[in-house]
């Protein structure tokens, strides 16, 4: 039976972290990238027997590639704090650790959950997530939708079992990550030169809203569908938002350097 390794990136996660953590006791070793945590993230980690690392953030994948670098597995899981491991997921894991699988990365299905409903539609389903990596096929790259890449351009498997995702069960929580999210997101689309008009800026968000709501049949959700919909607009508007407010900054210091000082 081959090793199995977990990496997880953290950043004040005290109250998920052990709920991460746990379902995982029985991998070969754990491995924590810690960004500068300022609650008690980093002893729980090490009370639930984890190798912890602190380092500055540097990116999502940046982070995990660093972990993998710690990693001694034949495997490598990787999962953010308000990711768990189900029963499922972890016996398809354990056959895959035995047989050495048909791949060597896997995306595995991820169960949205939003103010602690299920949501089983809308624009984040099917979710799969690249997440099982046999340890020196490949390396983690992209920003804040960050992914696997296999050397030699192999595809990636993929695992049905699921992947319960927690990372939207209060509106405070939902507001908070989105707000990290599109910080990341307007910057890397503000790099690559993207521009945002005022039109885009109103209806693109309405968009989104419809896009969730009607046509990934975000309704058969129920009223947490609607919700989920409508926060998933607010998502696309403070993305757009940072993107305009980005450059129009840029527009106002370029016009700084060029006017001449009184």
């Amino acid at each position: 039976m081959q090793s199995l390794s977990v990496v997880v990136i953290t950043y004040n996660e005290e109250r998920k972290l052990r709920r991460c953590l746990d379902p995982v006791s029985w991998a070969d070793e754990t491995i924590v990238v810690d960004s500068g945590s300022t609650d008690g993230t980093v002893t729980i980690a090490e009370s639930c027997g984890g190798r912890v690392f602190q380092r500055p953030w540097s990116g999502f994948a940046d982070q995990r590639n660093f972990g993998m670098e710690q990693a001694r597995g034949d495997w490598i899981l990787f999962l953010d704090a308000d990711e768990y491991v189900t029963e499922g997921l972890e016996a398809r894991i354990r056959d895959l650790l035995r047989t050495g699988g048909d791949f060597d990365a896997y995306k595995i299905h991820r169960q949205e959950h939003f103010l602690r409903f299920p949501i089983r539609h809308g624009t984040l389903n099917p979710s799969y997530q690249p997440r099982l990596l046999k340890n020196g096929k490949g390396y983690w790259t992209g920003g804040a939708h960050a992914h696997i890449e296999v050397n030699g351009e192999g595809e990636l498997g993929l695992i049905h079992e699921d992947l319960y995702h927690d990372s939207h069960n209060t509106l405070s929580d939902f507001i908070a990550r989105i707000n990290r999210y599109t910080t990341v997101d307007a910057g890397e689309r503000i790099l690559a030169g993207q521009r945002v008009g005022r039109l885009r800026l109103v209806f693109s968000p309405l968009g989104m809203a419809w896009k969730c709501y009607i046509v990934k049949r975000g309704y058969r959700d129920g009223f947490p569908g609607l919700l989920f919909s409508l926060c998933m607009g607010i998502y696309s508007f403070l993305r757009l938002v940072k993107v305009w407010q980005g450059e129009t900054g840029a527009e106002e210091r370029k016009e700084g350097l060029a006017r001449p000082s009184a």
